[in-house]
């Protein structure tokens, strides 16, 4: 770690190292400190991917990285009824893809620094000094790829903590699938959250669920895994993580500095995926810090392209948070009036369809619309890859 460097990106996950192919590549001297011994370790999510995403980003991951093709989304309500959207996409092996995304980084010529985790930042005049493993270190801008508490965010008081949930998992063994990613909207076992089962390959799936309800995830997760009939199978490993959950933070960038990722709070609201949205805010977010160097004007008003980049791109999600509050605020019985009303293919709904869906649900139970149906039918539509939502 020698010198100065004009970005520093903290964290490798994706939208670290997509900052960083984004920086490195429009030439700005790049350095990623990930506080891990190997990128990617230890996997926090579901891992699943969209082909809409990979082509959005214009990745080409080794056949080791994707460890599932599926069909789709299919969404399970409680009286067993289901829904599908079939949209191509892959359940990862996680640690392998974000490896893949920082060889690409490192081709175009960013430096990694691991087990390395920054301590500390300060803001001289136009420089940052990071403190990392004793030692100190420069950079004109930091882009945060830190994960939910916002590492640099906190430490420089540009936002409050976010709302989180909490995410479980465990990979299981012998787990059948009829090729879906599925999600099971079940309010008696995920309060204020879903469960899944996400099939990856030799007969694996990560089977987990998210809630706001810290203390019951466990139990949740356990009598759900009893219900379907796997409590005798293999558990691989038990894995999983804080997702925030209230949209984007206020403020994504500073003199400076920009969030990214789940420092930014950028996940979809209803179903968290989080990939996506962290690959495309590191991409606008490094290239909006190589254009700032070149510039001389690494400062906030400099910066705010890049907020102006992710709110053009990405949904409202604020509105979308507030439909997926809807969703949760209804019990099983309710749930099942709403699917009641669903095709049970989503992939062909157009403006009509939705219409008709509303209309549908307005004669059958008013008292639903009135609780809010139609805005929680929005956040499952904005759900689709195509929004971001995997």
């Amino acid at each position: 770690m020698d010198g100065a460097y004009d970005v520093a990106v903290i964290g490798a996950g994706p939208a670290g190292n997509f900052a960083a192919i984004a920086a490195a590549r429009n030439k700005a001297r790049t350095v990623v400190f990930e506080e891990h011994k190997e990128i990617g370790e230890p996997v926090h999510c579901g891992e699943c991917l969209s082909q809409i995403a990979l082509d959005r980003m214009g990745l080409s991951p080794p056949k080791d990285a994707l460890s599932f093709e599926a069909k789709g989304i299919r969404v399970i309500f409680p009286d067993g009824k289901s829904c599908y959207a079939k949209e191509k996409g892959y359940v990862l092996e996680k640690h392998r893809f974000e490896q893949y995304l920082a060889s690409l980084a490192q081709k175009e010529g960013a430096e990694y620094v691991m087990e390395t985790r920054v301590q500390e930042i300060k803001r001289e005049g136009e420089t940052w000094r990071l403190s990392a493993k004793g030692k100190q270190e420069s950079a004109r801008i930091v882009i945060d790829a830190s994960g939910p508490f916002a590492f640099a965010s906190e430490k420089t008081g540009l936002n409050r903590k976010p709302e989180v949930v909490i995410g479980l998992q465990v990979e299981m063994q012998e787990i059948p699938n009829e090729g879906w990613i599925d999600f099971y909207i079940w309010p008696r076992l995920a309060p204020h959250g879903y469960l899944w089962m996400i099939p990856k390959s030799g007969g694996r799936a990560n089977v987990g669920l998210v809630t706001s309800e810290t203390a019951k995830a466990r139990p949740c997760l356990d009598q759900f895994v009893k219900e379907m009939g796997w409590q005798e199978k293999k558990v691989n490993k038990t894995f999983g993580g804080i997702i925030p959950s209230s949209g984007p933070l206020p403020k994504t960038y500073s003199d400076g500095l920009m969030l990214v990722g789940d420092a930014a709070g950028m996940t979809s609201p209803l179903f968290e995926g989080g990939t996506g949205l962290a690959m495309k805010s590191g991409e606008f977010a490094g290239g909006v810090a190589a254009e700032a160097v070149r510039a001389g004007n690494t400062g906030a008003g400099s910066l705010s392209k890049y907020e102006k980049l992710w709110k053009a791109e990405f949904p409202d999600y604020l509105k979308l948070v507030d439909g997926k509050h809807k969703l949760y605020s209804f019990n099983d019985e309710e749930i099942n009036a709403i699917a009641g009303a669903l095709p049970e293919d989503l992939s062909k709904l157009d403006v009509l369809d939705k219409a008709g869906v509303g209309f549908k649900l307005l004669m059958s139970n008013g008292a639903l619309v009135a609780k809010g149906a139609v805005s929680a039918l929005l956040a499952l539509g904005y759900s689709r890859a195509k929004h971001y939502g995997w």
